[in-house]
């Protein structure tokens, strides 16, 4: 069996419409008693003057019961039937079972139709409650009864309308809320997974290398300082990961000093300032064996504090990949520099005379690449890892009107 419900417009919502299906349902059983009730009284007298005038009067009931009836099929039918059904009471002059059905049929159009649908039914039922008085002015005090009853219904049911309508919006509200709130969890998940893979993919590569380079020299001068870089990338890694874990922990910054991220382990590479991330990471890929040339923009060290941390972070992943993939001795260069409107980052390294050998830009670091890209993108930036005459160059580039450029000191203030 197919349960049919209340015919709703385009502008009703779920929630009118099941209020209303159960408005309709109780008034249906209701109408429907008194109907058989008139019926069984009809049946029922003997008189035939009393019979012919309860005949009247039921033929009018069971036509507002049939104009009930008919909008649990279509909206507009059933009001076409209830105009019929005044017609007829106003020529039969009987109206006592109007009293329940037409404010009933106009509370629940009002709820379930658009409200010029409504306005218009409500219009069409005064000039019905004004025409029997014309037609018959002793009928006064049926209008008197009838308009204060039909604005009633139109009233508290254009309330239950617009209530239905707040609970659904507020509904919806807290569902985008929701929406949001797991949006941003996931988003602090990833952010948290790429600090982690730059974190051990830099540390734990210069470590591990270091490590094999220390094993298979032979020269103490050799191993010991490679001892000396394993301890200062080991450090820098411990301080790295205690801040992540603080941050997880209570839900906010690492304590500032100066703009820098400090604590007990002093200047490490949590700073994320890209000015000391170029010195930093320079140094160390000197340390590795791989001279490096660097130019960076004093100027960069107005940037926001997040817009260095994606920039130092890109540093990070771009010197791992050097570590890992380019041949010993490439010679490499780092530029960070302010140009017109757009902040940028290249990492160069040379590639061999077979790009088959020590080519970064391999798949073993496309996890990284996919990391450094969606750091750009937070900040509207750009990023582009490819071979360029002769090196693989890692360029990143920000538009330093979506990081407030005002930020940034021009050369005149220098």
């Amino acid at each position: 069996m197919v349960k049919k419900e209340l015919p709703t417009s385009v502008s009703s919502t779920p929630s009118s419409a099941h209020l209303g299906g159960t408005i309709l349902i109780i008034a249906s059983g209701i109408v429907a008693l008194l109907l058989i009730t008139d019926i069984i009284s009809l049946l029922n007298e003997p008189e035939p003057q009393v019979f012919r005038d309860r005949l009247s009067e039921t033929v009018v009931s069971a036509a507002f019961t049939l104009a009930l009836g008919l909008l649990w099929v279509r909206a507009r039918a059933s009001v076409v039937a209830s105009v019929f059904a005044m017609v007829l009471a106003v020529l039969v002059g009987t109206y006592l079972f109007s009293l329940l059905v037409v404010p009933l049929l106009l509370a629940l159009v009002t709820l379930t139709q658009t409200r010029k649908f409504s306005l218009r039914y409500l219009c069409v039922t005064l000039l019905w409650a004004i025409s029997i008085v014309v037609v018959r002015s002793y009928d006064v005090g049926f209008i008197i009864i009838f308009v204060p009853l039909i604005a009633a219904a139109y009233f508290v049911a254009l309330f239950a309308r617009r209530y239905q309508q707040q609970r659904v919006s507020d509904r919806k509200h807290i569902e985008d809320l929701r929406r949001k709130q797991h949006e941003a969890v996931e988003a602090e998940r990833k952010a948290i997974a790429r600090d982690l893979h730059d974190i051990v993919a830099h540390d734990i590569t210069v470590i591990s290398m270091q490590a094999k380079a220390a094993g298979f020299s032979g020269d103490p001068a050799v191993a010991q300082a490679a001892l000396k870089v394993i301890g200062v990338t080991s450090k820098e890694a411990l301080q790295d990961l205690r801040v992540l874990l603080n941050v997880l922990r209570s839900d906010g910054p690492a304590m500032r000093v100066g703009g820098s991220l400090v604590d007990s382990a002093g200047n490490a590479a949590s700073s994320l300032e890209i000015l000391i991330g170029v010195e930093v990471f320079a140094e160390r890929l000197n340390d590795l064996g791989h001279p490096t040339k660097t130019t960076a923009d004093p100027r960069l060290a107005g940037l926001p504090q997040s817009a260095q941390a994606a920039l130092y972070r890109v540093l990070q992943e771009s010197t791992t990949n050097i570590v890992k993939h380019a041949q010993e001795r490439a010679v490499c260069r780092i530029e960070a520099l302010v140009v017109g409107n757009r902040v940028w980052l290249e990492v160069a390294n040379a590639l061999p005379g077979n790009p088959a050998d020590g080519d970064t830009g391999g798949s073993g670091h496309s996890s990284g690449i996919v990391g450094m890209s969606d750091r750009m993108a937070a900040f509207g930036g750009t990023l582009s890892a490819k071979r360029v005459r002769g090196d693989w160059v890692v360029r990143a580039e920000l538009p330093a009107d979506a990081i407030d450029q005002n930020a940034i000191p021009t050369e005149a203030n220098q």
